[in-house]
Parts: structure tokens; C-alpha cells; sequence
């Protein structure tokens, strides 16, 4: 279980450092909230996912690899790549605010129902 979680963040850290510094990435979110979908999105999809590939330290890492590859592609690819003004943008960090609320915190208690479940 340790090890599952300490792959995850390193995964979702490695992810997020990709998305904002390389590929210049600016979410339509605070940073914090991707991470944490990321985070639990990995942990979740890598424990669900059919234990393939090679072993190290007694955990198989390559669902978890890949689900956090998918999970990046997917938001890179949702998130719209629009330039917006100033002003554009603190009207959309307004809305996001408001939306995040409810929607992402049931999104990540359904993600840590799922890890607990994948631990019974």
C-alpha cells in the first residue's frame, strides 16, 4: 500500500511538472486540484488495472505508468488552448472556483472509495 501511494505521487508530480513547465500548460484549475486528480486518478486506475509487466519492489508498476500517461493525454486534450486576456482569465478563475466545489470533491471521494475497495 505504501508503495502504491509513493508511486502515485511520484507519477502525478512527474505528470504535473511535464504539463506546466515543459509543455507550457496553463489549466483552467488551480494547480493543486489537478494534482490531486492525478494523484487519486493513478492510485485508483493502476490498483484496478490488471497487474502486467515487470515487478520492482513488490509492486507492478506499469498499470500505474500508464494510467498516468492517460490521465495527462486527457486533460491536455480537454482543456481548451485558447488565449485569453486578462480580464478573460479572472472571469474564468472565478467560474472554476465556483465549479470545482461540488463536482471534484465527489469525483475524489469516489476515487478514494475506489482505492479502498481495490484493498479488500
Amino acid at each position: 500500500m505504501i508503495g502504491h501511494l509513493l508511486l502515485s505521487l511520484v507519477l502525478a508530480a512527474t505528470a504535473i511538472a511535464i504539463l506546466v513547465k515543459g509543455l507550457r500548460y496553463r489549466p483552467g484549475r488551480p494547480v493543486w486540484s489537478l494534482f490531486l486528480l492525478l494523484f487519486f486518478g493513478i492510485w485508483a486506475g493502476g490498483l484496478w488495472m490488471a497487474p502486467v509487466g515487470p515487478t520492482h519492489f513488490g509492486i507492478t508498476w506499469l498499470p500505474f505508468v500508464l494510467i498516468g500517461v492517460l490521465l495527462s493525454v486527457l486533460v491536455v486534450a480537454l482543456s481548451p488552448q485558447t488565449h485569453r486576456s486578462h480580464q478573460q482569465e479572472l472571469e474564468l478563475e472565478r467560474e472554476v472556483v465556483v465549479g470545482i466545489g461540488l463536482f471534484f470533491w465527489v469525483l475524489i471521494g469516489v476515487l478514494i472509495t475506489a482505492i479502498v475497495a481495490a484493498y479488500r
